[in-house]
């Protein structure tokens, strides 16, 4: 027996411990229905998240099965030299706005599908649309190749992130939201063979009140929203057919101090460049003019650097521009801007290796060891499987120079917050992957099961024994899916 129907549910920031904790405390009935009371048709575990840890990169590794370095979304900021979607023109991108305000970006990506033209890889709907199956996409950012999608209202999603006072809207509400959309869509036409629903509301709360209160608002909130479309969908369902399903998340999060002195924005850099006679893009537009882009993706950043006079496409002198700049940053970590914010600072070499060139770990004394060398000093409760990670953002659209920032010690990339993700630290980047089938058969179950589990162990074995990411869930589910 096969599911015949798929729901995917996708909670942006959830973290395992904190799922687990509040499942612990008995305060979950919809979560605990689903898994059932000891698990008897559900399993729950805990992936990684790509490097960086940060949603639009992880979403589309949920998405499409890929890595950042084949699906070409690298973090929620970065450039594209080559202007690969921009009829040639470099560009920048940053879907959550960033320090450049790039509104129009943040807007474009639920009104024009703007991230969605940027995958690289084909998603889940593309590969079950070519077997006939049809897909509906509530709320998520990626929906290629679904039979419908369903973003969310602009006018919502301004007031969840950027709309202060009494017009602001609450995660809470912006969740809502999105569950009345698919439940609407569930009446007006029926259960699809895959429904996917994102609620993105927990980690914009758990981002403004810090990670430890995220046990309340899966408690207060997510359970009952669960509830109800657990409801709804079984009402749909037909007889003798229980749907699937699949729960994920797509990174973790770590606290930080909500301050100016641990938030590194980027007039914190700008002196850096401007010290290099370098002009850093600083505001939208300004990309294919400047001479360096600073994509802040919370816990990493990458600087990206355009060989002077000319075009973007044309890679930077390695001892002339990257490892000159690289060397200033490791500088102002021992007594400037970036003082103690720093934990490392990876450089690679594009103009001798090409745009695939592995990245080296430069040490604040200017040696360059190997990433396994370098990472190899760090307790394992600080860095989730770097190198592989590392690894596989490696591509023409990850920067010249990487950024790690001192999440040890509460520093990170972007605007003041209280919970940050975007590192290799495994608080930020361990996720949530959980199957459930209630009411099917127990041996459809249990083989189901194991299917996703060893397709998933045997995939990371072929990858160098990496630890499980994100980007297995389509492996497990097509292994469930195909047989």
């Amino acid at each position: 027996m096969r599911p015949q129907h798929i729901v995917l549910l996708l909670i942006d920031g959830l973290r395992p411990a904190a799922l687990r904790a509040a499942l612990d405390q008995g305060t979950l009935p919809h979560f605990q229905n689903l898994l059932g009371e000891h698990h008897e048709h559900g399993w729950l575990t805990s992936v990684l998240a790509p490097a960086p840890s940060i949603t639009f990169a992880s979403q589309a590794s949920l998405i499409t099965g890929a890595h950042p370095n084949r699906h070409d979304i690298p973090g929620n900021q970065f450039f594209d030299r080559f202007g690969v979607h921009s009829n040639g023109k470099a560009r920048h991108y940053a879907f959550d706005v960033g320090d450049t305000l790039e509104i129009d970006d943040a807007l474009a990506v639920f009104t024009k599908g703007l991230a969605s033209r940027c995958l690289g890889a084909r998603t889940l709907y593309e590969r079950a649309a070519s077997r006939g199956q049809h897909a509906v996409v509530v709320g998520h950012m990626y929906a290629n190749g679904a039979d419908r999608w369903l973003p969310p209202k602009v006018d919502m999603l301004a007031r969840l992130t950027k709309m202060p006072g009494p017009l602001k809207v609450s995660p809470a509400e912006f969740d809502q939201h999105i569950l009345d959309m698919a439940i609407a869509e569930i009446h007006t036409h029926g259960l699809p063979d895959i429904l996917t629903v994102y609620f993105m509301g927990l980690d914009a709360y758990s981002h403004t009140h810090g990670p430890q209160a995220q046990g309340e608002y899966i408690q207060q909130t997510l359970d009952s929203l669960l509830g109800e479309l657990q409801e709804a969908v079984e009402a749909a369902a037909p007889k003798g057919q229980p749907p699937l399903w699949v729960l994920a998340s797509d990174h973790g999060q770590r606290a930080v101090p909500e301050d100016e002195h641990h938030a590194i924005g980027l007039k914190d850099l700008g002196g850096i460049f401007q010290a290099a006679g370098l002009d850093l893009l600083d505001h939208p537009e300004e990309g294919r003019h400047s001479e360096a882009v600073a994509a802040l993706n919370g816990g990493m950043a990458m600087v990206y650097l355009r060989k002077p006079g000319r075009p973007w496409r044309e890679p930077p002198d390695f001892r002339q521009s990257v490892l000159p700049l690289a060397q200033r940053f490791w500088e102002s970590h021992r007594g400037g801007a970036l003082e103690g914010a720093l934990e490392g600072v990876l450089v690679r070499d594009v103009a001798r290796e090409g745009w695939h060139a592995p990245y080296v770990a430069l040490t604040p004394d200017g040696e360059f060891l190997s990433l396994e060398a370098w990472f190899q000093a760090f307790p394992r409760d600080r860095v989730a499987d770097p190198v592989h990670r590392i690894h596989n953002m490696t591509s023409p659209l990850s920067g010249d120079i990487i950024l790690l920032a001192n999440t040890e010690e509460g520093y990170y990339f972007g605007h003041t917050l209280r919970g940050v993700h975007g590192s290799l630290h495994p608080s930020a980047s361990e996720a949530c992957l959980a199957l459930a089938w209630p009411k099917a058969d127990r041996g459809a179950w249990v083989q189901a099961r194991d299917r996703f589990e060893e397709a998933i162990t045997l995939r990371c074995r072929t990858e160098d024994n990496r630890e499980p990411q994100t980007a297995d869930l389509l492996t497990g589910l097509e292994a469930i899916l195909l047989g």
